[in-house]
């Protein structure tokens, strides 16, 4: 039996798209693979055009203040009047008409006379000493988390001159006095893949959304954990020596996104442009404060439709490795994050757009 006979030209044309297929395949799955973000399909190639450029802000000039807990609301005083004087008490009127028919007058007393009720004046405090330290303030803001939500984000990444597309999903759930959120960013080719996870838990307590636990994991990295202990008042990595006294207030990489939002539906007279919303964010092996600048209220375009949105940015320092972070909050829906832009200082960026949102 001939070739030709054993594999028909039908046959053999099939076979040979299989194998090509199967390498392009193989091409595909090797660049998914390559490292974080670098993956795309061979019709996603960045093309020379793409670039995304941010305008530079400057660092705000205004002292810091980071977060001071919310005062506790006290009960009113109940003020009471003051009783009147009582009366010199005086003998029954029987007794005085008896005595008078006797010719004696009513026995008097040497007390003194009772004199009317003195008021005065409450002492203001006294004020520091000249040679006191200074007090430091910090900023105390009404806070009202979000409602419970699923979120879901369509991505668009562009890294190494590759454009990636693929999905985020983040699940805020609060019953008021607790919260957790969980965040995963993923694309599919033949099965997911998922290159971020993150969570983060805690109370909602006078501060606002305060974390006690953030853990991430990264696509071929171990999980790393961010405590905020309680006990001992201390900010500790697993993936790092570095600690932090814990004074109230400090974020995490997730929860800060959900405190903005609780400040927004709280005491949205925070947002103003040019307004500066201090925090003390803990990262996965260190922390610094991140000074959130208000640029101002926007129009956006979400796959849902137009968006009027509050633009907030954190502005790494010069010479900084860090992160870009812009965030644009949706107030008409509960001041739900609508998109979150994380850019490279090479330019490289990770964009989630808003798609769909599914509440309780």
């Amino acid at each position: 039996m001939t070739e030709a006979t054993a594999f028909p030209p039908t046959r053999r044309r099939r076979i040979a798209a299989l194998i090509l297929l199967t390498i392009v395949l193989h091409v595909l799955a090797i660049h998914w693979g390559k490292n974080y973000f670098n993956a795309a399909t061979a019709d996603e190639r960045a093309a020379s055009s793409v670039s995304v450029t941010l305008r530079p802000l400057a660092l705000p000039t205004q002292p810091v203040s980071l977060p001071a807990a919310a005062a506790p609301k006290s009960p009113k005083p109940v003020l009471k009047k003051p009783r009147p004087p009582a009366s010199p008490a005086q003998p029954p009127a029987d007794s005085v008409a008896t005595l008078a028919a006797a010719g004696d007058s009513p026995p008097t007393s040497d007390a003194p006379a009772p004199q009317p009720l003195q008021t005065h004046d409450v002492a203001e405090p006294a004020a520091p000493k000249e040679d006191s330290p200074p007090l430091v303030q910090g900023t105390q803001y009404r806070i009202d988390p979000p409602p419970s939500a699923a979120l879901e984000y369509d991505v668009v990444a562009f890294s190494d001159n590759l454009t990636w597309r693929g999905t985020s999903t983040l699940d805020w759930k609060t019953d008021r006095s607790r919260y957790t959120v969980d965040g995963e960013v993923y694309t599919r080719l033949f099965a997911k893949i998922a290159f971020l996870n993150f969570t983060s838990s805690g109370e909602i307590g006078a501060f606002g959304v305060e974390p006690e636990l953030y853990t991430e994991k990264k696509r071929n990295r171990p999980a790393t954990n961010t405590h905020f202990n309680r006990e001992r008042n201390v900010v500790s990595f697993s993936a790092s020596t570095t600690s932090y006294p814990r004074a109230g207030g400090e974020q995490d990489r997730a929860s800060l996104i959900w405190q903005l939002a609780a400040i927004g539906r709280g005491d949205s007279g925070k947002f103003a442009p040019g307004a500066v919303i201090d925090m003390f964010v803990a990262g996965v092996r260190d922390g610094e404060v991140w000074r959130m600048q208000v640029l101002g209220q926007e129009e956006i375009r979400l796959i849902t439709g137009a968006a009027q949105v509050w633009h907030v940015v954190r502005q790494p320092r010069p010479g900084s490795y860090e992160q870009r972070l812009d965030i644009w909050l949706e107030p008409g829906r509960q001041w739900y994050p609508a998109r979150l832009r994380f850019t490279e200082t090479n330019g490289d960026y990770l964009e989630l757009s808003l798609s769909s949102i599914k509440t309780s």
